[in-house]
């Protein structure tokens, strides 16, 4: 006889369903635990933490401090667990928190290293400069390596124009802010290597008689303005242009401009906005009367590769600056060193001072590089770029051993402010035969690079002919 199956008791059934339901539960509750710990962690607000001490002045700092230390480890943490976004956002938080600790800015400057995004890197290098970390440990998280891995684009056209003149790599311009008497006193030192810079003045400090302690007189920008250098406009007193509406411009724009054309009898045709700082309506007004500004979405607009760094202060070494230079060579970059005074060591009143053996040391070392780097005014760099970007090269004919060109304006200017250097591609060339425009003028012109012939035209609407 077989022997019956049992039915399962109803028990059974009753506590298996029972440790169903319980791990469920506890399943759910393990979830929302690890939900709530999460939103927790992103939705901690270091600025509301922040209000409770502020009250304290010194109590404020220390809290700040700690808490863009905090910041910088989530950074990294973030870093570790590949989330780079949050990173972004942490290194931002903790320099906005607390300016002056390094580590978020070498973090954040290796993160867009690491990821290509070139561009945002050297506005972290920007952004350094207007406060007090150690930047030449910024800058030495730069290595070659990874920029050689970063693609710069090559022009695909058989002949285009060169990024700047006698097609050298890059070109770099030095502006002092202020005005400060010590400026004048150091332009021989760029007057030794053929040199010039550009000194926006604040119109209503300038002094009215020489061998002011501190601010130089009108009689010494007018000279400096006779000797080649620019001098440009810093406003009228200084003021932040994001506390300026309306006509507060007339005064802080326009008045200064007047101001310092009729004293040093040259014209002003650029604008440095003081503390780096505007809004959109100071931005409109600064273009009315000045063909450029000192920002970086008008300058890359223009050049996309321009950077305007911070050089002076303690926590920037010659080493430093020396490596800010091979690196606008390596990328190609307008390189605006944005500086102060000129000064020894005991003066406080410049912002992040360099020194005259500092200065002249760099200038040798930019020296040694001459043909690869192109030192001029803010305004000479700038009218070289936007005549470059308005010129068209139309070419008539071309053979294996010849060309024929023209250059174009597109917008209908008479003349070139500084010649053009042309690149022509032009395989096997080995030297130059002639090169000629159809007024019989002869041209420089030069093999550049393997398989490449380089010529400087200097003028519209004219054919040019060269022949290797």
């Amino acid at each position: 006889m077989k022997p019956k199956l049992q039915a399962p008791a109803k028990n059974d059934f009753f506590k298996f369903f029972l440790w169903v339901i319980v791990g469920i539960l506890l399943a759910a509750i393990l979830v929302g635990i690890g939900w709530f710990l999460g939103h927790q962690e992103n939705d901690y607000d270091p600025y509301r933490v922040l209000k409770g001490y502020e009250s304290s002045r010194h109590g404020f700092l220390v809290k700040s401090a700690e808490i863009s230390v905090d910041m910088a480890n989530r950074a990294i943490i973030a870093l570790k667990k590949k989330k780079l976004n949050e990173a972004i956002e942490d290194c931002k938080t903790a320099i906005d928190i607390f300016p002056i600790d390094a580590k978020p800015y070498i973090l954040l400057a290796k993160i867009y290293l690491m990821t290509g995004q070139e561009q945002k890197m050297y506005d972290t290098l920007t952004l350094a400069g207007h406060s007090y970390p150690n930047f030449n440990n910024i800058v030495s998280i730069i290595d070659d390596e990874n920029l050689d891995k970063i693609p710069l684009k090559e022009p695909a056209d058989n002949i285009y124009l060169a990024n700047f003149p006698e097609n050298k790599d890059s070109a770099m311009t030095f502006m002092f802010d202020d005005g400060e008497a010590n400026v004048y006193k150091a332009l021989p030192i760029f007057e030794k290597y053929g040199y010039r810079a550009t000194i926006p003045v604040v119109a209503g400090f300038v002094a009215e008689k020489s061998n002011d302690p501190f601010w130089g007189s009108w009689k010494e920008w007018t000279d400096a303005a006779n000797r080649g250098f620019e001098i440009a406009n810093h406003s009228m007193f200084h003021r932040d242009s994001k506390n300026l509406h309306g006509a507060d411009f007339d005064v802080a724009i326009d008045q200064a401009k007047d101001m310092i054309e009729k004293n040093i009898g040259h014209k002003v045709t650029a604008y440095v906005f003081p503390h780096d700082s505007y809004t959109d309506e100071a931005i409109q007004r600064a273009l009315k009367g000045h063909e450029l500004i000192r920002t970086s979405q008008f300058l890359r607009s223009t050049y996309d590769r321009t950077v305007d760094i911070v050089i002076g202060g303690h926590y920037v070494s010659l080493e430093t600056a020396n490596r800010l230079v091979d690196i606008a060579i390596k990328r190609k970059l307008w390189l605006i060193a944005k500086c102060h005074g000129v000064t020894d060591k005991a003066s406080l009143r410049s912002f992040k001072s360099i020194t005259p053996e500092f200065l002249e040391k760099n200038l040798a070392y930019i020296h040694s590089k001459d043909d690869q780097i192109w030192v001029d005014t803010f305004t000479h760099v700038f009218e070289y770029l936007a005549m470059r970007n308005h010129t068209k090269i139309e070419t008539k004919d071309l053979t294996s051993d010849s060309i024929d060109f023209d250059l174009q304006d597109t917008v209908s200017s008479d003349k070139l402010s500084l010649p053009l250097t042309v690149i022509i591609k032009a395989q096997g060339v080995v030297n130059i035969k002639s090169a000629y425009s159809s007024s019989n003028h002869k041209l420089k012109a030069w093999v550049c690079d393997t398989n490449k012939i380089c010529v400087d035209v200097d003028a519209f609407h004219e054919d040019v002919h060269v022949q290797w």
